[in-house]
């Protein structure tokens, strides 16, 4: 009877093992599997961006929108859901350097833990690089900065989930500018002429460029622009 008992007990903590060996194993691959679709995803960015600034074309636009989440196989369980931020850099983070190449940086992280960097991606430009973060809890809170973040699942009166990329030849010098915004209806338009009249007021030299929606003076003071 003793040595029954015990061959059942040897069996319980061989079974214990292996199932806290194989979860230790899902939990190392499921963060391999959601870095390497992250990965994916910053890489396709850049790649839009490079194909974006390339050529002779004066201007270029186009919106791009991240998806709500990171879908993976969980393994034990059907699709999973990874929450993320996306935060865009450039370097150097004051601007330009004279003669040297500038760089766009996109990384991902996780939601809950937002220094926790996943997966990153830079692109060397021979452009200037504008970013223009948006606070989504205030439609009038836009600041040219050398950070920004996308975050599809911030607060305020629209996600946070999109951007706005234009390209600009002017005076021989190439400019990228990446404008934050929102999928929600006019809203990446809104921001976009914010960033006409940011352009307007504090380009350099000042200037309404082809590349932006035409505004006037009156329009840009009600929107509280600031250099």
């Amino acid at each position: 009877m003793l040595g029954f008992t015990l061959s059942k007990l040897n069996l319980l903590i061989l079974v214990t093992a292996l199932f806290a060996i194989v979860s230790f194993f899902l939990f190392g691959l499921t963060d391999l599997i959601v870095s390497d679709l992250a990965q994916q995803n910053v890489k396709a960015y850049s790649e839009t961006v490079f194909g974006l600034v390339t050529g002779d074309i004066l201007c270029r636009k186009s919106t791009v929108t991240i998806p709500e989440a990171i879908e993976y196989f969980g393994g034990l369980s059907p699709t999973k859901r990874f929450y993320y931020m996306m935060y865009i850099k450039r370097f150097p983070p004051e601007g330009v350097e004279e003669g040297k190449l500038n760089t766009l940086i996109f990384q991902i992280a996780s939601r809950k833990e937002q220094d926790k960097i996943i997966a990153t991606s830079s692109i060397d430009l021979n452009s200037n690089i504008y970013l223009f973060g948006w606070d989504s809890e205030s439609t009038d809170t836009i600041i040219e900065q050398p950070t920004i973040t996308l975050d599809p699942e911030s607060p305020g009166i629209a996600t946070r989930n999109s951007m706005v990329l234009v390209k600009e030849i002017f005076g021989g010098n190439n400019n990228l500018y990446v404008i934050a915004c929102s999928s929600a209806a006019g809203l990446c338009e809104r921001n976009l002429t914010w960033a006409a009249c940011w352009l307007s007021k504090c380009g350099d030299p000042p200037r309404n460029s082809t590349c932006f929606p035409t505004v006037t003076e009156g329009e840009c003071s009600t929107m509280g622009v600031t250099c």
